[in-house]
């Protein structure tokens, strides 16, 4: 069996060690230590508080009466000697700790083993304080329990750090959760485009609380239109600039009244520049937004289409075609005097379909060899079930991509809607 007092010994050896230092920093005249050689000294002195603790040391009978503490156990529980001294350690329990750590600490020390945890204790004042502990049995020569020694270090400190940053990081998380909530407003009205669009889907899934994806819907009389948006960036920075597109969006079409595409698009990009100040010399901000818009005329069998990074998919006679999009974010940096957007007028017939998406759902890495999901599969997944309704395509979809996600971290945002015409 091991020797436990001997270990106290060493303990309140090496807090001797930081004491002798001290009284011979407080000698140095006497010791002839020069300037330098006490500036020295006292830095390892600092050093050495910083890294080691005095111990709180205690010792109780088998029913748990203290029976020795040291003075640092008198100083953080505020008791004298004569007031602790017979008393159940029991004295020390906050009210703040599950009932199931102390009977974990009993079960453990009275078959024979040690136990080491974190209490929150309570001082003579009321005053809680927490300590990381270590709980031993003392045995006999036969082997026996015949008392219990318990070191312990003062961790309050730590420990209200911690909640501290736990309720920061809590009030973070709530604002988080209600900046989802103002940006889940802006997305479009499902009874709306209900209205509008007999089958359809909509695929939606931020990487974080809140979304640099967003998608936007808007009529104007026999027109309807539909945009994928990827900002800049995820979470909070990709957040606001969400706002900021759909803002813009909604003045750009009902306000300007401009409903080609590629105009939109051209003035969008415009007008983002001009929000974030990227025309001005010492600008930092690169930020923008690549695009998907679509824009259908109810009532004539036609649809135009202009992309920002972002093309469009569409399923026509059993073949996927794609229509490339202008290589050019919307807002960042612009080297060219004057920057448009091709606008494509494509014609549909009934049960032409169309997909919009953001590259998160592309770029996600997974499968076998980590690899990124790719255009390629995803092109081979919505060709593979063209003739299922859209819900079971938005259901098969998810499950392909999921199986390839696997346990691997999300990528990105991911948005995609499509619709059938």
């Amino acid at each position: 069996m091991y020797n436990f007092e001997e270990v106290i010994k060493l303990v309140d050896r090496t807090n001797q060690i930081e004491r002798d230092l001290n009284d011979y920093i407080q000698q140095n005249s006497v010791n002839g230590l020069t300037q330098e050689d006490t500036t020295i000294l006292k830095k390892l002195l600092s050093h050495l508080k910083i890294f080691h603790l005095e111990p709180i040391i205690a010792q109780t009978d088998l029913k748990g009466n203290i029976i020795y503490v040291n003075d640092e156990f008198l100083r953080i529980s505020k008791y004298s000697k004569d007031e602790i001294i017979g008393q159940n350690i029991r004295i020390l329990r906050s009210g703040h700790m599950p009932a199931g750590v102390y009977q974990d600490l009993w079960t453990n020390i009275l078959l024979k083993k040690p136990w080491i945890g974190e209490l929150k204790n309570r001082a003579k004042d009321y005053e809680n304080y927490w300590v990381s502990i270590f709980v031993a049995p003392i045995f006999d020569s036969a082997g026996e329990i015949v008392s219990f020694w318990s070191v312990a270090f003062d961790i309050t400190n730590q420990k209200k750090q911690e909640e501290e940053n736990e309720a920061k990081q809590n009030d973070i998380l709530e604002s988080l959760r209600y900046a989802k909530r103002i940006q889940r407003t802006i997305l479009p009205d499902k009874k709306a485009m209900d209205e509008v669009f007999d089958d359809y889907f909509v695929v939606f899934k931020p990487k974080d609380i809140v979304s640099g994806d967003f998608y936007w819907f808007n009529q104007v009389v026999d027109k309807a239109f539909v945009a994928v948006v990827d900002c800049t960036g995820h979470g909070v920075p990709g957040a606001f600039m969400s706002l900021i597109g759909y803002n813009l969006l909604n003045q750009i079409v009902l306000q300007k009244n401009i409903h080609k595409p590629g105009q939109i698009l051209t003035e969008l990009h415009n007008q983002v520049r001009a929000t974030l100040k990227q025309d001005a010399a010492d600008s930092k901000s690169r930020d923008g937004m690549d695009v998907c818009l679509v824009v259908i005329n109810k009532y004539d069998d036609k649809f135009e289409y202009a992309g920002a990074n972002r093309p469009l998919f569409m399923i026509k006679n059993n073949e996927l075609i794609e229509i490339k999009a202008t290589k050019f974010a919307i807002g960042g940096e612009q080297m060219e005097e004057e920057r448009t957007y091709e606008n494509h007028e494509l014609e549909y017939e009934s049960g032409d379909s169309i997909y919009l998406f953001s590259d998160g759902l592309v770029d996600q890495f997974g499968g076998p060899d980590f690899k990124k999901f790719s255009t390629k599969k995803l092109k081979q997944v919505l060709i593979d079930n063209k003739d299922e309704p859209m819900s079971t395509q938005r259901a098969l979809l998810n499950i392909v991509w999921k199986d390839w996600k696997g346990d691997e971290e999300q990528t990105d945002d991911v948005t995609m809607i499509a619709i059938r015409f």
